[in-house]
């Protein structure tokens, strides 16, 4: 989305006056299925196309590429034209939003067609591509998709399995008799398991929402920010664990060996110290 319209205002000029072009060539004769899908012929990159009366009452259903919507038709418009002036002008072109239906970011344009309006919305990324703005390809993002989908697929697989696999480790530890050792060995190997199939779990998640479900062109480092810090916090929790387990394990057996946990302790450290630094940049830069 960012990029989509960071490209926009960059050739907001160029595009406007494109746009103003196709409305000012096309005049239908009637509202009818026939006059108005007469422009999906000329322009990729419109979606929705609609008449409004001058008291802003839509007169026509909505009429999309593959679809009719009768629904809308008879509908209060008024809201929509509340901030908009056709006395300098007879065509007027909306700020770029995210539409309703489609979730796409869009752009509206309104042509004062004698005592009516003609109201067409266009889907931003086709007329970026149209315009050739921008190479987007359809075949590659399906293929991404695919992939996106299997790899999340899998990793959810392997999360509900280290999840479950934590489970039956406290269920083995509570049914059969263990040394003291070995019941905290147990444990602790548990919470590590759950944790971490949890921390791939949300990852795979994310993964899956916004790459397959609600795949948008682009949404920015934020998301990608916040999943890998939650991620990052979950390692760190398996790891304090595990250092905390060897610390336990040393002091019962050899200390000896504790410098080994000191140096898992340090590293455990190390890995907040890092992940706060990130987190403080990744702030600045917004």
């Amino acid at each position: 989305m960012k990029r989509i319209i960071s490209i926009y205002t960059e050739h907001k000029n160029s595009i406007q006056f494109y746009l103003r072009m196709c409305m000012e060539n096309f005049h239908p004769l009637s509202t009818d299925t026939k006059d108005m899908r007469r422009f999906f012929e000329t322009d990729k990159s419109a979606e929705v196309i609609y008449a409004v009366n001058n008291a802003f009452i839509q007169i026509s259903p909505s009429y999309g590429r593959n679809y009719i919507d009768e629904d809308r038709k008879d509908t209060d418009k008024s809201f929509y034209f509340k901030w908009v002036n056709f006395e300098e002008d007879f065509i007027h072109t909306s700020n770029p939003y995210l539409h309703h239906v489609t979730g796409l970011p869009t752009l509206t344009v309104v042509k004062k067609e004698n005592d009516s309006y003609l109201v067409i919305d266009f889907d931003m990324l086709k007329l970026l591509e149209e315009l050739r703005l921008i190479e987007h390809n359809s075949a590659y993002e399906q293929i991404n998709r695919f992939v996106m989908g299997s790899g999340g697929l899998l990793l959810g697989i392997v999360s509900v399995f280290l999840i479950f696999y934590g489970g039956y480790i406290f269920y083995s530890m509570l049914v059969s008799p263990f040394s003291a050792e070995a019941v905290m060995h147990q444990i602790f190997t548990s919470i590590i398991s759950i944790t971490i199939g949890l921390a791939i779990y949300d990852l795979a998640k994310t993964l899956i929402e916004n790459e397959v479900l609600f795949k948008t062109f682009n949404y920015g480092n934020d998301l990608q920010n916040k999943t890998l810090s939650k991620f990052l916090t979950s390692i760190i929790i398996a790891l304090s664990i595990e250092s905390l387990m060897a610390v336990f394990k040393i002091v019962l057996d050899d200390y000896s060996k504790l410098i080994n946990a000191f140096y898992l302790i340090i590293g455990v450290t190390l890995l907040i110290v890092g992940t706060g630094i990130y987190n403080r940049l990744s702030r600045q830069t917004k």
